[in-house]
């Protein structure tokens, strides 16, 4: 662990956890602690990635009183079950030290956004509308492929439900809906404001309910028109119904940008999936992944999950201090002084990744973007497909299960979902980022650190490296020696494969040059 680049990465590391244990000292309670303190937080989405530090920035930060989590049975687990599993994550072991009863602090709520009511119980339904203070809202089936009517369901009807509950809601502070930067991505320039889709959100959940499944599928290609999935077209209906249905509440919209792992808090690096770009720097650095499509010099609009979520929870404490004659909205994206492109993310992800490579690796890791379409069929084939029809026919004749074609077959799909999100340029407006920004005391730019404009991309792409080593692959820090070992093997034995390679094919060229003359 003497390695120079492994040692920058660790300080790298180890300043960002001094900020946070920054955080940890500051002994006054700060305005947005005080506002959170006491209240009653509703969460929906609270088993996903971006709820999860939700919940522990208000269980670790603040002294909230309670919050509601409502959990839906998955995978023949009930909410009950599911909890236990969500606090074994790593991502709350802080949160424990400074909060050992926070246990205490959770009620949960057993219940789906896609069904009538939320599928919640009568007696649960009471003890929200009584207890709650500040909805936060970010359940959403965030598949890029989901079909149109469950994305309808969970989406639309789903944010409908919440509006419904939170009319009822009798202390009602804080309403905040998480949409996404990306929701009008058929426009290039992305505004803080509301905008006109092709149908209603109460159109398109009367449409869904109107046709089977079958008949929806078949015409979701004409319905979302101008959209690249369901996904993005369903987040806009949700924005309409939040402008028809929440005009007297105190709501917000919130729209993160793509979201990738925490770079300060609770700990460096974490992340609990392979969504998106994180995705394409796991494929790289596992050797899988050699050819990406997309117009890289394209601005990436990616964000750490820890600054997100502190700015959504000062947009609810803004929106419960301030009327506004239209719900105020976030694009927390970015910021234009402090922007990346795609090119350096991917660079830098590849440079740092050869730094602490992956133990289990397939292949010395390489790779190639290119601009055009027919470029990336022809490579795709011969650094894809070519290869992993090979390894399967191995696989076979060994007795062994092929799955790499199965592999690729997944890869090739994340590819063309990010493909239009790097081919095309957006440009978003954040002033409203900015001027929330500027409402923050010393105390809560340090407790609720939120500015894009103070990130530093090189730490963040350092530390988002060794969180998908350590958090998504689950390599042990211990084995980064061996595997820097085995990525030099790995090398040679990819260059003498290559000069075989081409040693045969000139061999080739020159035997057929010599039987045609």
């Amino acid at each position: 662990m003497d390695d120079p680049k492994i040692m920058n990465i660790m300080n790298g590391m180890k300043s960002l956890e001094d900020h946070c244990q920054l955080i940890n000292d500051v002994k006054d309670e700060s305005p947005m602690q005080m506002f959170y303190k006491d209240k009653g937080v509703f969460l929906t989405g609270g088993t996903g990635f971006f709820g999860k530090i939700i919940i522990e920035k208000l269980l670790r930060v603040t002294e909230v009183g309670q919050i509601y989590l409502l959990i839906r049975t998955k995978k023949g687990k009930d909410a009950f079950a599911r909890i236990e599993d969500l606090f074994n994550d790593p991502v709350f072991a802080k949160m424990k030290q400074v909060n050992p009863k926070y246990r205490c602090q959770i009620t949960i709520i057993s219940g789906d956004c896609s069904l009538p009511g939320l599928g919640i119980s009568a007696d649960e339904r009471e003890t929200i509308m009584e207890n709650v203070n500040i909805v936060l809202h970010s359940a959403a089936t965030v598949r890029f492929d989901e079909k149109l009517k469950m994305a309808i369901a969970i989406n639309v009807h789903g944010t409908k439900e919440i509006i419904k509950l939170a009319k009822e809601i009798v202390n009602l502070k804080a309403l905040v809906h998480v949409s996404t930067a990306f929701a009008h991505c058929n426009m290039r320039h992305i505004q803080e404001r509301f905008y006109s889709g092709t149908m209603s959100g109460e159109n398109a959940f009367k449409l869904s309910e109107c046709l089977d499944e079958h008949t929806l599928n078949t015409l979701t290609p004409t319905i979302i028109k101008g959209y690249p999935n369901t996904y993005t077209f369903t987040k806009v209906l949700a924005e309409n119904v939040v402008q028809q249905s929440a005009q007297n509440l105190p709501v917000t919209i919130f729209r993160p940008g793509i979201v990738i792992t925490t770079y300060r808090e609770p700990i460096t690096g974490w992340i609990d999936n392979m969504y998106g770009p994180c995705g394409v720097i796991v494929g790289i650095g596992s050797g899988v992944l050699r050819v990406f499509t997309g117009d890289m010099d394209n601005k990436a609009h990616i964000v750490p999950v820890d600054m997100c979520v502190n700015a959504l929870l000062a947009s609810a404490w803004d929106i419960a201090r301030n009327k506004y004659e239209t719900p105020p909205i976030y694009n927390y994206v970015p910021d234009a002084e402090n922007m990346v492109t795609w090119r350096r993310y991917m660079e830098d992800g590849f440079e740092y990744g050869c730094d602490i490579p992956m133990r289990k690796s397939i292949w010395y890791p390489r790779f190639t973007i290119v601009p055009h379409m027919w470029q990336y069929h022809i490579l795709c084939f011969l650094y894809h497909t070519l290869p992993a029809l090979v390894m399967d026919a191995i696989m076979v004749i060994i007795g062994k299960k092929p799955r790499m074609m199965k592999i690729y077959r997944k890869i090739h799909k994340l590819s063309n979902v990010l493909k239009y999100f790097s081919s095309n340029e957006f440009r978003f407006d954040n002033d409203n980022v900015r001027q929330l920004t500027q409402k923050l005391d010393d105390r809560d730019k340090r407790l609720f650190a939120f500015d894009m404009r103070d990130l530093d991309w090189t730490n963040l792409f350092r530390v988002s490296l060794y969180g998908l080593r350590l958090y998504v692959v689950k390599d042990d820090p211990s084995n980064i020696p061996e595997s820097i070992k085995r990525y030099e093997r790995l090398k040679v034995l990819h260059y003498t494969t290559l000069a075989v390679f081409y040693a045969l094919a000139a061999w080739a060229l020159f035997a057929l040059f010599k039987l045609f003359l």
